[in-house]
């Protein structure tokens, strides 16, 4: 009788052990939520990341446009350049997040904590930019311009491109790309050399590149009223 209890004990003991095993959990961030695979510059466009406990993650340069990010917990986490556009960020946690160069272009944001977050050249979801977090700069000797003849040249402060989607069968697949940029009234984005769209200075577009198996190139290229100023490229694979 007594060795039956004891097994009876040492049965109810793993049960409990089992139910404390997948109630608890180590804390902190997922490292995969829905598919999506929690890292930098990890391609999730639409993907369901509500309620999911993201904070202190690194999803820097990440494509999250038109994600569901309600309720996410997203405190302290790395979201420079990242690509938030028309995401759903509904009660969200942002506090202390880094979201320099983030890219909320038509995303709806209600409810959300955003204190302490840094703001630096970050596209508000109106298409303007926000800079009020921005590192105040530390060179305080003054400086003379004697070139009056030529403008600031129009740069490129920031350029993302997502993953290519290459659907099964498609001869061409779509890329999102989100950049901001100074002393520039437009850019021509590019592909492979050659202008597919021109729009404005900040902002997200798709662009469709060839699913050939080659890895091609993607440009922004800042312009002014004056001239096309500075070009950047980012290489993208079609590969599987």
């Amino acid at each position: 009788m007594l060795k039956a209890d004891r097994r009876v004990v040492g049965t109810f003991v793993a049960l409990l052990v089992a139910v404390a095993t997948g109630c608890g959990g180590s804390g902190g961030s997922e490292s995969e939520v829905n598919g999506c695979q929690i890292q930098p510059s990890t391609s999730c466009p639409g993907a369901d990341l509500s309620g999911a406990d993201l904070a202190d993650a690194d999803l820097s340069q990440a494509d999250l446009s038109n994600a569901n990010l309600e309720g996410t917990n997203l405190s302290s986490s790395n979201l420079t350049e990242a690509n938030l556009g028309r995401a759903q960020i509904v009660n969200a946690d942002l506090s202390n997040a880094d979201l320099t160069g983030a890219n909320l272009t038509g995303a709806t944001i209600t409810g959300t904590n955003l204190d302490g977050a840094t703001l630096c050249g970050t596209i508000r979801t109106d298409g303007t930019t926000d800079d009020t977090s921005c590192p105040a700069s530390t060179d305080t000797t003054p400086t003379t311009n004697t070139d009056t003849t030529t403008a600031s040249e129009a740069t490129v402060t920031s350029f993302v491109a997502g993953a290519l989607a290459c659907p099964n069968g498609a001869t061409d697949g779509t890329i999102t790309v989100s950049w901001t940029t100074a002393a520039a009234t437009a850019v021509d984005l590019g592909v492979d050399g050659a202008t597919v769209t021109s729009t404005g200075p900040s902002g997200s577009e798709q662009l469709e590149v060839p699913c050939d198996g080659a890895t091609h190139e993607i440009s922004v290229t800042a312009l002014s009223d004056a001239e096309a100023g500075e070009t950047e490229t980012k290489e993208v694979s079609s590969g599987s």
